[in-house]
């Protein structure tokens, strides 16, 4: 049995198709987001803030811009004792979103970088004090005579 190369098939042209054509417009969709209550913001607004106010410095004191996942971070790694202020409640659209309340979100971060700044100078007291006992400790002994390497126990 042969078969003929050039058979025709047929196709059915797009206009015969039997799926009907709409020739309405649809309905532009609304925001997936509504607005928040007054005086909350999302964690990526408090960021936004946190920058514009100025509220954030690197090691060297240079204001620079909070990222959105610095905050997140913060929200996870918050210590017990001073746990971030985030909350849940309902936007204009009725969905539940995870917000804070940006007066109480301001007043958390300040509280956070006054803990880190309270830490660094509790470390740099505890250095100065461990090479002030080094150099007494070494200062006796060159007094003393003793002329072997004096080191601190940890």
């Amino acid at each position: 049995m042969a078969r003929n190369r050039n058979a025709e098939v047929d196709v059915p042209d797009s206009s015969e198709t039997d799926a009907p054509e709409s020739t309405e417009a649809k309905a532009p969709k609304g925001p997936k987001r509504g607005e928040l209550p007054e005086g909350f913001v999302t964690p990526i607004g408090l960021a936004k803030e946190l920058t514009t106010r100025g509220l954030h410095t690197n090691r060297d004191g240079e204001t620079v811009e909070v990222k959105p996942q610095m905050v997140y971070s913060y929200i996870k790694n918050a210590p017990a004792d001073h746990p971030f202020p985030l909350q849940s409640v309902e936007d204009s659209n009725g969905t539940a979103r995870q917000v804070v309340s940006l007066e109480e979100g301001l007043a958390w971060w300040v509280e956070k970088t006054e803990r880190a700044q309270a830490r660094r100078a509790n470390a740099a007291e505890k250095r100065t004090a461990k090479e002030q006992r080094a150099a007494e400790r070494t200062a006796k002994a060159e007094a003393e005579g003793d002329t072997s390497e004096v080191t601190e126990a940890e």
